[in-house]
């Protein structure tokens, strides 16, 4: 199983309909659909699996976990391109 943590000093800032984040660990900054950015805003907490963020944003927007997993696991390659979060196996998450 894998789990995801956000990059320690990203910034995330809303920029009308969409979000610009900024990664330190690219210098660049990079826009944001609205699923992007709830998931970088779970991952601010601490590590997670993407069954957790799911139920987490389940819970806050009343929608079944089972329908966000398709959005959410379409964010990782993005939110992993941009350097905004890093995957790790549960039990095995490192330094950030």
């Amino acid at each position: 199983m894998q789990a995801f943590s956000r990059v320690s000093g990203v910034r995330v800032e809303p920029m009308g309909r969409v979000w610009a984040a900024y990664s330190p660990a690219t210098g660049e900054t990079t826009l944001l659909n609205d699923e992007c950015a709830s998931v970088l805003e779970v991952l601010e907490a601490g590590p997670a699996t993407t069954k957790a963020i799911c139920a987490e944003l389940a819970a806050d927007i009343g929608l079944p976990a089972e329908q966000l997993g398709v959005l959410v696991n379409a964010s990782w390659a993005q939110l992993l391109e941009a350097g905004l979060v890093r995957e790790h196996r549960v039990g095995h998450i490192g330094p950030q």
